[in-house]
C-alpha cells in the first residue's frame, strides 16, 4: 500500500510538466436469441515521462457471461517507475495487483525490482530485455489453502519491427521461475500486429498465452486469449 501511495503522489507531482502518452481500448460483445453471450474488455496503458524518470499506470479488465452464468473474469493494475542510467540502461520498480477467478487466483500482489537493457532502439526496430526479482503474495479462490508467499525471478524479452509505414509487429516473452517452489513457474507470451488507421486510431490483433506449471487445484495449466481491438492513442 505504501508503494502504491508513493506512485500516486509521484504522478500528481510530475504530471503537470511531464510528457504524457495514453493507449486505450474497449470492446463489447452481445449475443441474444438462441445463444445468449456477453463479454466486456477494457484496457488502458498510460505513461508519464520527465527527464530520466518514467511512470507507468496500466490496467485491464475482462468479463464474460454465457446464458447469464459468469464464464470469465480477470483484472490487473500495474504501477511502475523507471529511472534511466543511460540511453540503453535503466532500473525499474513496480507493483502489480491482479485477480483471475477461473484460474483460481482470488488476489495476487507482485512487487518487482530489476534492470532493463535496450539492445536496439530506432524508428523501425526496437529490442529490449529485463532481468529482475519478484516477490508475490497470492490468495487462491479456495481459501482453505494457506496464503502463498514466493520469491521469483523475472526474465522479459520484447521486440518490435515496423513492417510497413502503417503496420508494426511485436512479440514479448516473460519467464518467471519460482525460487520458493521450483515446480510453480510461469510463462507468458504475446505476438501482435498493429495497423495504424489514422493519427489517433489503430487496429490491433494479438494472441496472449499464459502457462502456470503449478496451478490451483481444479484448474488447467494454460490459458489463451485472442483479441481484435480498436485502439485510441493520445
Amino acid at each position: 500500500m505504501r508503494l502504491i501511495l508513493f506512485f500516486l503522489l509521484s504522478f500528481i507531482i510530475f504530471s503537470a510538466n511531464a510528457e504524457f502518452k495514453s493507449e486505450d481500448s474497449a470492446s463489447i460483445t452481445l449475443t441474444g436469441g438462441n445463444t445468449e453471450f456477453e463479454s466486456y474488455a477494457l484496457k488502458s496503458l498510460n505513461t508519464f515521462k520527465k527527464d530520466k524518470r518514467s511512470y507507468k499506470l496500466n490496467g485491464g479488465y475482462n468479463y464474460g457471461e454465457s446464458s447469464k452464468v459468469r464464464s470469465s473474469e480477470n483484472w490487473n493494475i500495474e504501477l511502475r517507475y523507471d529511472y534511466a542510467l543511460s540511453d540503453h540502461n535503466s532500473l525499474y520498480l513496480g507493483e502489480v495487483a491482479e485477480a483471475d477467478r477461473f484460474s483460481g487466483i482470488r488476489r495476487r500482489y507482485n512487487t518487482d525490482l530489476g534492470f532493463k537493457y535496450t539492445f536496439i532502439k530506432s524508428d523501425h526496430i526496437h529490442f529490449l530485455a529485463e532481468l529482475g526479482y519478484r516477490y508475490s503474495i497470492e490468495q487462491n479462490i479456495d481459501q482453505t489453502i494457506a496464503l502463498l508467499k514466493d520469491s521469483k525471478g523475472r526474465v522479459y524479452l520484447e521486440g518490435s519491427k515496423t513492417l510497413k509505414s502503417n503496420i508494426k509487429g511485436k512479440f514479448w516473452l516473460e519467464y518467471l521461475p519460482n525460487f520458493s517452489r521450483s515446480q510453480d513457474y510461469l510463462i507468458n507470451l504475446e505476438p501482435s500486429l498493429l495497423i495504424s488507421l489514422t493519427s489517433v486510431f489503430s487496429m490491433k490483433t494479438a494472441y496472449l498465452w499464459k502457462y502456470n506449471n503449478g496451478p490451483s487445484v481444479g484448474t488447467g495449466k494454460h490459458d489463451y486469449n485472442y483479441t481484435l481491438t480498436l485502439i485510441s492513442n493520445f
